[in-house]
């Protein structure tokens, strides 16, 4: 038996499943419409110059877009109307107060509470909803054959799968594991990147952690903190990374930051009205503000997205609509200085 997750009692279903690659899906969505979500208990829209809460679907993948808050203490901000419901319960690392870890728990019921790592006062002042995505269903979804003694976390979860969506490999599913092996499967040839990605993924609890994809499928799961964060509970849900750089355009960086060395350069691309981000950036100066997005890219309100960051601590970028991005660190800005993934990064305009 593993670790509770949230007051549930886990078990893991051990079974192997064949790999498969699904091709991409047609570019066909004309940009985000937006369905707008009716917030409940006290919380309120769009602090600091975010924009209010939404959601759309596109081509199967649920997308997010805007920032809450409250002054309470009710961790249930709103209620996923039926359309945008995932078929299985789903975990989706988001940003928070002072760059503070946090999580979506999402239902099938559409029933949402507000998870964090730290006090739930560092969820109820601010809560960005700009870069949480999930699958709806596992419909063109191929399993993953899980390795080395990791499993399914349990029923409520999707069996860990992936899909290619718009050039975008995106994941779903969550696992677990009584092994100490941080190696829960390898990725299908055909969904390999060039270069290792590093990509934040949700642990146990809401706490740091991240998925380090190798060139050859080799897939590491890496914690800020404790390896049995990580054994209890890796979601997969909210995952993705761009397959190649194919339509990307490269970023022009600025005040001493550079690109990661052996990593994708950074890079933004922009799929049926989401601009999604790629490469690695460090710096050995102090100043936060890594460069300024082109004005096709720009956000309509400013976005706070979570990253990964060096030791697969966490941080975020804030992206206002002059295009400026600055990165923020949870604790020490030295971990943002080491090292600063772009890969994953999404939002809409």
């Amino acid at each position: 038996m593993f670790s509770n997750l949230s007051a549930r009692k886990a078990a893991l279903l051990f079974a192997g499943f064949a790999a498969f690659v699904s091709p991409a899906t047609a570019s066909t969505h004309p940009g985000f419409a937006g369905t707008a979500l009716t917030l409940l208990n006290g919380w309120t829209n769009g602090p600091f110059g975010t924009a209010s809460a939404s959601v759309e679907l596109i081509n199967g993948i649920v997308h997010f877009k805007g920032a809450i808050a409250q002054s309470d203490a009710n961790a249930e901000p709103f209620v996923l109307p039926a359309a945008f419901r995932p078929a299985s319960r789903v975990y989706i690392p988001i940003d928070a107060c002072g760059s503070t870890n946090a999580r979506l728990d999402i239902l099938p019921s559409g029933d949402v509470s507000v998870e964090t790592e730290r006090s739930f006062d560092k969820g109820k002042c601010f809560i960005s909803l700009d870069n949480a995505t999930f699958a709806v269903s596992s419909d063109g979804f191929k399993p993953l054959k899980l390795l080395h003694g990791w499993g399914r976390y349990d029923s409520d979860a999707a069996v860990p799968a992936v899909q290619l969506i718009d050039g975008m490999v995106h994941f779903e599913g969550a696992i677990g594991t009584s092994k100490h092996n941080r190696v829960p499967f390898k990725m299908p040839t055909a969904l390999r990147p060039a270069e290792t990605v590093y990509v934040k993924a949700d642990l146990c609890n809401a706490t740091d952690g991240r998925l380090e994809i190798d060139p050859d499928g080799t897939v590491n799961v890496e914690v800020a903190k404790k390896f049995s964060n990580a054994k209890c509970f890796t979601s997969l849900d909210g995952v993705s990374y761009a397959l190649n750089a194919n339509g990307f355009a490269a970023l022009t960086l600025i005040n001493g930051w550079g690109n990661y060395f052996n990593d994708r350069p950074a890079a933004v691309n922009l799929v049926n009205g989401v601009v999604h981000l790629q490469g690695a950036l460090e710096t050995s100066g102090s100043n936060p503000n890594a460069f300024v997005l082109p004005s096709t890219y720009r956000p309509s309100k400013t976005v706070y997205l979570p990253v990964d960051l060096c030791d697969a601590n966490n941080g975020r970028i804030v992206i206002t609509t002059d295009g400026n991005v600055a990165v923020q660190a949870e604790k020490d800005f030295s971990f943002s200085q080491c090292f600063t993934s772009l890969e994953g990064v999404s939002f809409v305009k």
